[in-house]
C-alpha cells in the first residue's frame, strides 16, 4: 500500500481524524457520489466553501495519501478527481 497506509496504527488513526474533518469528508463523500469524477470548481460548488484553493490544497494532500487520483480530460475539459479503491475502504473506515 502507498503512504500513509504503511506506518504504525497510532498514526493511521491520526490520519483517519484528520479526514473526519467536514470538508474532508465532503470531498470524499462527493467523489464517491459520483463515479465520472468531479473538478476542483464542481467540488467546491458542492460544498459551498467559495474557496477552490482550499478544496484545492485538500485534494493534493488526499492524492499524497493514494486516496484520490486526478484524471486528465482530452480536449480542453477540466480534469477529474476520482476516489481510489484505498479512497472508498478509508470512506467506509470513517463512517
Amino acid at each position: 500500500m502507498r503512504g500513509a497506509w504503511t506506518w504504525q496504527e497510532k498514526e493511521k488513526q491520526q490520519i483517519i481524524d484528520r479526514l473526519k474533518t467536514p470538508r474532508m469528508l465532503g470531498i470524499l463523500t462527493a467523489l464517491k457520489g459520483n463515479e465520472s469524477g468531479l473538478s476542483n470548481a464542481e467540488i467546491d460548488s458542492i460544498l459551498g466553501t467559495a474557496s477552490q484553493w482550499l478544496i484545492f490544497w485538500d485534494l493534493r494532500e488526499l492524492m499524497s495519501l493514494g486516496i484520490v487520483e486526478y484524471k486528465v480530460e482530452l480536449f480542453g475539459e477540466p480534469g477529474k478527481y476520482h476516489l481510489t479503491q484505498l479512497g472508498l475502504s478509508v470512506l467506509q473506515q470513517i463512517r
